[in-house]
């Protein structure tokens, strides 16, 4: 094993997971840098050891802001890379999306090897929701990109067997390791709502109350939450939609229309407050929309099973999340846009008791399945 390695790590968003694997590779002696946009820890903050370069950040309020704010995060990249020491190895992280093209630049013209972390899988979510025609001439550049971006990186590494799939799909001569996303059980942990700060500022103590926390993306159907809350007529039923993104504007507009008054939208919280927000949820909801099951993965899922809430899976029976909670009998599976079935399921959490703390129970202790330990896998495919 080669101690000496040294390593450039890109993403321009970097959350809780990432910043798990980051310190790993610190732990283990290895000099690491990161190229970012924002860093969000959680109960773990980043070693001290890794250097930080702090480029554009991230904006995900609009597909417009994404797209420019990724483009010129991507040149500033390109541009520090150019001047950085050459025997860095360099692992990117699908944020934003075209970013891994690097890869190739730097292999060819300055014989680096590149590990690539595939989180989320393009140009395929564009074309499963009509933002890129299908066969279209940008899908087809795209494809391509992708085909010897991938045949010419030292590792891919994805998060399910579905994304396994999905990304051999451009070339049978492939090898995609797969790591399952992780959360600390001991940071996220359940909490009574009567205990509870969150649950108390909010009104929930008394409560059945169904969350939808992180990103309000174009791949997660958040209308059905709005849908199904419209179609419940119960006072004691609560839903909390909690988080930012491009969808957020429409979401709004549709809890006026509809003249909710059971919906409370707020948005992201800080990590302090994120452990008590995922612990006031009787029902964590988590979405994605049809089209989008075999090229991303929720990480909050783990999390909304770590704080012991009973999974609500808005997707289609094939995905990873229902393989999830039919696995470990943690709640329920409905295809989006099936709003009389979801508003039985959660009618039926409100009256049976019983039944909804035997998914909660069995949701806390599903989370044990995937833990920290996880990093370290991380570092042992890609420092060998």
């Amino acid at each position: 094993m080669n101690n000496n390695k040294k390593y450039i790590l890109i993403c321009q968003a970097t959350r809780y997971l990432i910043v798990d694997i980051l310190n790993v590779f610190a732990e283990n002696g290895s000099e690491i840098e990161l190229f970012t946009g924002e860093i969000r820890t959680a109960n773990i903050p980043l070693n001290s050891q890794i250097k930080v370069k702090k480029l554009i950040t991230y904006n995900n309020k609009t597909n417009l802001n994404r797209l420019i704010t990724g483009l010129i995060f991507t040149l500033q990249c390109l541009f520090l890379l150019i001047f950085r020491s050459k025997k860095n190895e360099i692992i990117f992280i699908t944020t934003p999306p075209f970013i891994i093209f690097l890869g190739v630049f730097c292999k060819k013209f300055f014989h680096q090897p590149y590990h690539l972390l595939i989180w989320d899988l393009y140009p395929d979510v564009l074309v499963n929701f009509n933002v890129i025609k299908k066969k279209g001439l940008l899908e087809k550049i795209w494809a391509g990109f992708n085909e010897k971006t991938f045949r010419n990186a030292a590792n891919i590494i994805t998060i399910s067997d579905n994304m396994a799939e999905a990304i051999k799909n451009y070339s049978k001569s492939i090898n995609v390791e797969v790591i399952s996303n992780w959360v600390d059980s001991a940071f996220i942990v359940p909490l009574e709502k009567e205990n509870n700060p969150f649950a108390i500022q909010y009104h929930q103590t008394d409560k059945l109350t169904v969350i939808y926390s992180g990103n309000l993306g174009e791949t997660h159907d958040i209308e059905t939450i709005v849908e199904v809350a419209k179609i419940i007529n119960n006072k004691n039923i609560s839903f909390l939609i909690i988080g930012e993104g491009a969808k957020k504007k429409k979401i709004e507009e549709l809890i006026i229309r509809y003249k909710l008054d059971n919906v409370i939208m707020l948005p992201l919280q800080s990590s302090g407050i994120l452990p008590k927000s995922l612990a006031c949820a009787d029902i964590g909801v988590i979405t994605l929309s049809q089209g989008a099951e075999n090229v991303s993965v929720p990480s909050k899922t783990y999390y909304m099973m770590a704080a012991g809430s009973a999974i609500l899976a808005l997707s289609d029976e094939k995905s990873e999340i229902s393989r999830l909670v039919e696995k470990y009998e943690i709640g329920e599976m409905h295809p989006s846009a099936n709003y009389k079935n979801i508003a039985m399921f959660i009618n039926e959490m409100f009256n049976n008791k019983v039944k909804l703390k035997f998914y909660k129970q069995n949701s806390r202790k599903a989370s044990f399945d995937f833990t920290p330990e996880n990093a370290k896998k991380y570092y042992k495919i890609i420092h060998g």
